[in-house]
């Protein structure tokens, strides 16, 4: 392991509570990303500046986007569509789970359109928590049924061979065969155990040579496919979140952070907790694909 002296910026200086969910928008050169207890999807034109908010009636874990502008929204009570332009909310999928315990929190699309999302157990003292995928033409349908505390750490490999799934509490990432014409998972294994001095794997993106960057406390570390730790970025927050390939040559990434239940002493010590980040870290991403549109 070594660590990478990657000048590691910041984008967007705020306090989102949970920043999560950055998403890429390639064709308008624009960042997305959530802040799960804020209640809002946010945007950021690079270009021009221009900074949007979408705000959300609860807690939001994720989202992925239409190809037409239109977002796929996990919040706590089921999946949505939100037009952005009406700021319409559409009840797609009715959460199947206890709403006071569990919410949906990570997700991301696959190469066909399909939205894997996974579910955590918020008292994190058992593993109920649950991978589904929403397919556009068939519905919401559950994966893997009560497998881990915190569903987390979501990517699929380049050749969409492999998918990747942390569960933060449990400090521990699996991987699995993954069929992408019939969206089947199969031979489960864990491939990285995380020490309690590295952290809790949280949001992950994989580059374009395979590597599973993962967010842990206070850095982006990259796994290679076989799970080996090869490389640390510190980030000058704490609680980093998770990270996302972008830029025009798809070179950047950017970073998510959270300030959750920081006092003014916790911001003395972390003063950028909440903000955006920006790093060239030396490798390439994958495009994040759309959500489907029913034929």
């Amino acid at each position: 392991m070594k660590t990478d002296p990657v000048k590691v910026e910041v984008l967007v200086k705020g306090r989102y509570l949970v920043g999560e969910c950055p998403i890429w928008r390639a064709a308008e050169n624009a960042l997305y990303w959530v802040d799960i207890f804020g209640h809002a999807i946010h945007r950021l034109d690079l270009s021009s500046g221009r900074a949007s908010e979408w705000p959300m009636p609860e807690d939001i874990g994720c989202f992925g986007l239409y190809a037409n502008g239109d977002m796929l929204v996990a919040l706590r009570s089921g999946i949505h569509r939100y037009d952005p332009s009406s700021r319409q909310l559409s009840l797609l999928a009715a959460a199947d789970y206890d709403t006071a315990t569990r919410r949906f929190n990570d997700g991301r699309c696959d190469a066909r359109g399909r939205f894997w999302v996974g579910t955590m157990y918020e008292p994190r003292n058992a593993s109920l928590g649950s991978l589904y995928c929403f397919d556009p033409a068939k519905g919401l349908s559950i994966k893997l049924p009560d497998s881990v505390i915190v569903a987390n750490g979501m990517a699929f490999s380049p050749d969409e061979r492999s998918f990747y799934m942390s569960d933060s509490t449990a400090h521990k990432v699996w991987v699995h065969d993954f069929d992408p014409d019939t969206g089947n998972l199969s031979n489960r294994r864990l491939i990285i155990e995380a020490t309690e001095a590295m952290g809790r794997p949280d949001g992950a993106a994989i580059d374009s040579d395979g590597g599973y960057w993962s967010a842990m406390i206070g850095k982006v570390v990259r796994f290679a496919p076989d799970g080996r730790l090869d490389r640390v970025i510190e980030v000058p927050a704490r609680r980093v979140t998770m990270c996302a390939f972008g830029g025009a040559a798809m070179n950047q990434m950017f970073i998510t952070t959270a300030c959750s239940g920081y006092t003014d002493e916790d911001f003395k010590r972390d003063p950028l907790a909440g903000s955006i980040f920006v790093c060239r870290p030396g490798v390439t991403g994958i495009p994040e694909p759309v959500v489907a549109e029913i034929q």
